[in-house]
């Protein structure tokens, strides 16, 4: 499934048997064969210094609703 969100709201689209993804096959093949297919292995590192970094600033949102909205206000 591809999951869209924007202003008009969120969309659920089922793709199944429309949308190929080489590039996780070729990932593992780097894995496993030592290669850079995929990607270059700065990029791999520059990737999950991002994602590292990304959740070290991530701010939980919960459910809660608003008590503005509640009220109406």
């Amino acid at each position: 499934h591809l999951i869209i969100v924007d202003r008009a709201g969120e969309r659920r689209l089922d793709l199944t048997g429309q949308v190929g993804f080489p590039f996780f096959g070729q990932l593992i093949r780097d894995c496993l064969d030592g290669t850079a297919t995929a990607m270059t292995q700065d990029h791999i590192f520059k990737a999950a210094e991002l994602s590292l970094i990304a959740q070290a600033r991530a701010v939980r949102v919960t459910s809660a609703p608003d008590p503005a909205v509640a009220s109406g206000r």
